[in-house]
């Protein structure tokens, strides 16, 4: 508080700051849920055409191509028969993998898929993907957009159930989050899991018999290589753990193959947020006063001593590796430090097939 009053220190501009990654909520005594209140704020706004103008061109992208990025579906396409991915067909196929708009388009992203597709072969898991996808809404939905929102999310529902699938895998926390609970307003609930909890109970243990996402399978390649261990550092995405609660997976897996994890400060349920969320992923460094939040969380990763930082989420990832080439441009400490996907992680340490 200071001499220019409440009005002059909440402005328009301070309520597209907030990233939804839920601390807020997470850490108030007395249960206060601000986020409805927040986005419908930005709602407001967004009805009146006050959006900034990188959410206008985001939102440009979703109601042109159906994906934040603006590219064509064609890109998804190449990349799909690259990695050799059937449609799904409920007949053949147990799993419907979500690749979302980074899976889809996100040229580093689509490293991780095609470990998660390599895991999921050598674990003998029938999977495929739909013939097109649209993104899941979560940037429209967290920016106040309804309109886009319920537009993409009626649309994909209509070809999720067109598909039969029951049983939908993926790598992105945001489309967990939206698919699995958001949906269920329009009366849309199915099992949605993200491959960090689906692949820690795929490889636990010596069970054998058909895979369920409520229980555990193995078969084929699930043993670790015998690589020597690593000190890691395991950055929890916010929509991972504060809001799907799944941190015990991530790490069970890491040390299951091979990893010593070192924890960062904020970890785990309340995790320090890459800064992603809420839109925040297409401002500019000028939209944000003060310290940017993907530098400070590369900061607290980086002082774990830990040479490997291994992430779940793709747009923690983008934050992260955008924080760290910011500080090596800056001259200052960044060390040699790699970002690794959960999934790539695993797959490098996992026993080849056959």
């Amino acid at each position: 508080m200071n001499d220019t009053g409440p009005a002059e220190l909440y402005t328009e501009k301070v309520l597209w700051q907030c990233t939804t990654c839920g601390a807020c909520e997470n850490q108030c005594p007395v249960g206060i849920e601000h986020l409805p209140l927040l986005i419908g704020a930005r709602r407001g706004l967004v009805s009146n055409g006050d959006a900034p103008d990188y959410l206008g061109a985001m939102y440009n992208n979703l109601e042109r191509r159906s994906n934040i990025w603006g590219l064509g579906y064609d890109q998804r396409q190449k990349f799909v028969q690259a990695v050799a991915v059937e449609t799904f067909d409920p007949a053949k196929h147990e799993y419907l993998v979500w690749l979302g708009c980074a899976g889809s388009f996100e040229a580093d992203y689509q490293k991780s898929l095609r470990s998660l597709f390599d895991i999921l072969r050598k674990k003998k898991v029938s999977f495929g993907v739909l013939a097109k996808e649209k993104c899941n809404g979560d940037p429209a939905k967290r920016t106040g957009n309804e309109y886009i929102f319920q537009e993409l999310a009626t649309q994909n529902i209509e070809d999720l159930r067109a598909s039969k699938a029951v049983k939908i895998l993926t790598s992105c926390p945001h489309c967990v989050k939206t698919i699995g609970f958001d949906y269920k307003r329009f009366g849309y609930d199915v099992e949605v899991v993200h491959s960090a909890d689906f692949v820690a109970r795929l490889t636990r243990g010596s069970a054998t018999g058909s895979a369920s996402l409520s229980g555990e399978r193995s078969g084929g390649a699930s043993e670790p290589s015998g690589t020597a261990r690593e000190r890691v550092t395991f950055h929890d995405p916010c929509y991972l753990g504060r809001y799907a609660g799944k941190v015990d997976e991530p790490r069970e897996l890491l040390e299951r193959f091979g990893a010593d994890v070192k924890e960062p400060v904020r970890n785990r349920e309340n995790p320090y947020c890459c800064g992603a969320g809420g839109g925040l992923l297409f401002a500019d460094k000028e939209e944000e006063p003060g310290s940017r939040i993907s530098d400070v969380r590369f900061r607290q990763l980086r002082e774990t001593g830990a040479t490997t930082v291994v992430t779940a989420c793709p747009f923690c990832s983008i934050m992260l590796k955008g924080a760290s080439a910011s500080a090596g441009a800056a001259g200052g400490p960044v060390g040699d430090i790699q970002f690794v996907d959960l999934m790539t992680y695993v797959n490098g340490r996992m026993q080849p097939l056959g």
